[in-house]
């Protein structure tokens, strides 16, 4: 068995859901039993952990920013949740690969898993089939690939019947894809091509970092999840899709 951390970028600002006042991967989405039985609230952020224990992934990073406080005063050392947690924190914001990439020094030696932490997964083990695919398939990459309804403001995927990944494209004018990725597993190789890749622009797209692994002869690999879905509760369309599913039966 191969050693995973968890990586969780969680410094952005929010501003697609407006002012909040406490970070957006608080957000409680639904209730779940807690000490002696009762309901808790249960924030959004704790949907990527249930996924990386379900992986059998024991440790995470968050990264975050001065900005967020609230967020490890909440978290703490993760012993509430089954995990072990680290904070990182960015200081300029400046994307999603930058943000990944500061995660490098401290994953060195092992591999990495990546998840959002305002975007819930639907099937709860999907990021514990991504990792078997990596590990079974001995890949440098792996991405999680799900349904979706709004291809153009996401990253879609092309792959063949072998599930090797031919394209990655992110936030495309036009696309004929109806599908995103939402979580990824990686290795030494791709580890090395991003930092690399954020060193020549710490601007770029992390769909375009996973182009690269594709143009360069990585093995990138894709786990379809056609039955899946994803949430993205970053904005008010998204929360508002989200809560009736998550609050069933309650």
């Amino acid at each position: 068995m191969s050693d995973f951390v968890g990586v969780i970028p969680a410094a952005g600002l929010a501003s697609r859901l407006g002012p909040l006042g406490y970070p957006k991967e608080l957000l409680p989405i639904t209730y779940v039993a807690g000490d002696g039985g009762h309901l808790r609230p249960m924030p959004v952020i704790e949907a990527s952990f249930r996924q990386l224990r379900e992986a059998g992934v024991g440790r995470a990073l968050v990264i975050t920013s001065d900005r967020k406080p609230e967020l490890m005063q909440y978290l703490g050392n993760g012993g509430g949740i089954g995990l072990d947690l680290a904070f990182l924190q960015q200081a300029r914001a400046d994307g999603l690969a930058s943000a990944v990439a500061l995660a490098l020094p401290w994953t060195h030696g092992a591999n990495a898993c990546l998840l959002l932490p305002d975007t819930i997964v639907r099937p709860e083990s999907a990021l514990n089939q991504v990792r078997a695919l990596f590990e079974t398939a001995k890949a440098d990459l792996v991405l999680g690939v799900l349904p979706t309804g709004k291809p153009k403001e996401l990253g879609p995927v092309r792959f063949d019947a072998a599930m090797r990944v031919i394209e990655v494209q992110d936030k495309p004018v036009e696309t004929d894809l109806d599908n995103s990725w939402a979580m990824a597993a990686w290795g030494p190789a791709f580890a090395e091509l991003l930092s690399h890749a954020v060193k020549q622009n710490p601007a770029i797209a992390l769909g375009g970092v996973f182009q690269q692994a594709v143009d360069a002869g990585l093995n990138v690999r894709a786990v379809w999840f056609a039955g899946g879905a994803f949430y993205d509760v970053g904005t008010p369309k998204g929360l508002a899709e989200a809560l009736p599913q998550f609050l069933k039966g309650l």
